[in-house]
This record gives C-alpha cells, sequence and structure tokens, in this order.
C-alpha cells in the first residue's frame, strides 16, 4: 500500500506501526525497499482514530507502544503506553489491516459459507464457486495471503466462472457433478 501511494504522487507516506521494526511480521526486504523510496516508518504507534470532517482526513490519532512479553506467536506484544497519544496530519488515509480473514459467514450473514480451517473461503479450485450457488470467491479471501498477480488472474477467472454460470447453467451443473 505504501509503495503504490509513493508512485502514485504522494508527497509523503507514513506508515503507523504498532510494534517495531524487529516484530513486523511482514517482509523486512519490502519494508527496506519502501523506506527506499521514501515511505516514512512510524514504529511503535498504533493508530486509533481517523481526524478529519465530512469525509476529508486531517490526520490519525495514534498511541504510542512499548513492547511487552512474548504473544503466542513468540512476538513480543505491544502494549499501549498510557497518555502517550499524538496525532498525525495526513490528506488522505489508508488502512492496511494485515492477512487473517474477518468472520465472514457472520459477517455476511451467510452462516452456511464454507469456510477453511484458517477462515478462508472454500471455493472449488475450477469453477471458484462456494458451496453457496452462485456465489464466488477468489483472490486473498479464498487461497490466502498471495501475491497481487495471482489475486488479478483469479478475478478475471472468476469472472469467466461468473459468465459461464449466468449464460450456461445447464452446463455449469454438469461439470459440478
Amino acid at each position: 500500500c505504501v509503495r503504490t501511494a509513493v508512485r502514485q504522487g504522494a508527497k509523503s507516506v507514513t506508515c503507523l506501526y504498532r510494534r517495531d521494526r524487529a516484530n513486523m511480521p511482514g517482509s523486512a526486504r519490502e519494508v527496506a525497499h519502501a523506506e527506499e523510496e521514501g515511505v516514512v516508518f512510524e514504529w511503535l504507534a498504533a493508530p486509533r482514530a481517523v481526524l478529519g470532517e465530512a469525509g476529508m482526513a486531517t490526520g490519525v490519532r495514534a498511541a504510542r507502544m512499548r513492547l511487552g512479553a512474548p504473544d503466542a506467536t513468540g512476538r513480543a506484544a505491544p502494549e499501549e503506553i498510557e497518555g502517550a497519544d499524538f496525532e498525525a496530519p495526513a490528506d488522505l488515509v489508508i488502512k492496511a489491516l494485515g492477512f487473517d480473514p474477518e468472520d465472514l459467514p457472520r459477517g455476511l450473514a451467510a452462516p452456511d459459507l464454507a469456510v477453511s480451517r484458517w477462515g478462508t473461503v472454500k471455493a472449488d479450485f475450477r469453477t471458484l464457486m462456494t458451496n453457496l450457488p452462485g456465489v464466488f470467491a477468489a483472490g486473498d479471501i479464498a487461497r490466502g495471503a498471495s501475491l497481487v498477480v495471482w489475486a488479478i488472474k483469479d478475478g478475471r477467472d472468476a469472472a469467466d466462472a461468473i459468465h459461464r454460470y449466468l449464460t450456461e447453467p445447464a452446463r455449469v451443473a454438469a461439470e459440478a457433478r
């Protein structure tokens, strides 16, 4: 997200992150490349709220953090420093929230939607249709965190599958058997 913002002409880009560099689960190489492109990382800073009015951002309120005891993954767990909130000015705020899927069956009010043990949506690898007829899943939500090129390919394949589903329902039903 941050590198794309730079490439799209942002005058400055700052990434607020609740842990330090050593405890960030992302790629160290990606962070280094972002810094080479001018991105500033504000470590040990957890965003709390986007500031502004009428849909126009003016900044982000964030909490200063420190690292405490390791969590279940072995990384030092971030803890807020009481009374150490600060505001960072911003004209545009992009939320990049991680790799874990949300509880989609609950969030979509579709309790019968099949998901994997990792929370990704189960979809037939050939048709990209889920267990719910006419519902398709592609990209990271079906395959897990991956490269954007795979998401693009999956999206195109899903569009083809949806088109077939809508224009050739008998053929799709036969292929599903």
